[in-house]
């Protein structure tokens, strides 16, 4: 976040700049990470920059889908196309 600042030191220097309402609260940010110990930023602490906060987005899948899904993993296509070509008859 300070690399950020200095950017728009540089940028502000030749006319140019964030606006001054986001560059308030980019350096109140600043503030309450460089002054209060108990916040961390996550960055520097976790081995990766994407860390997911729960549960994954997808459910797992029910061992049994309903007559009217249809599961289209390669695997099971061609069952399901033949089991709705049968039901069909």
């Amino acid at each position: 976040m300070i690399g950020f600042l200095k950017l728009d030191r540089l940028a502000a220097a030749r006319g140019d700049g964030l606006h001054p309402r986001l560059l308030e609260l980019i350096e109140q940010r600043a503030l309450t990470v460089e002054g209060d110990p108990n916040v961390v930023e996550l960055h520097t602490v976790r081995d990766c920059a994407f860390t997911q906060a729960g549960p994954g987005p997808t459910p797992a899948r029910p061992a049994f889908l309903p007559g009217n899904v249809i599961d289209f993993t390669p695997r099971r296509q061609a069952a399901a196309v033949a089991q709705k070509k049968t039901s069909n008859s």
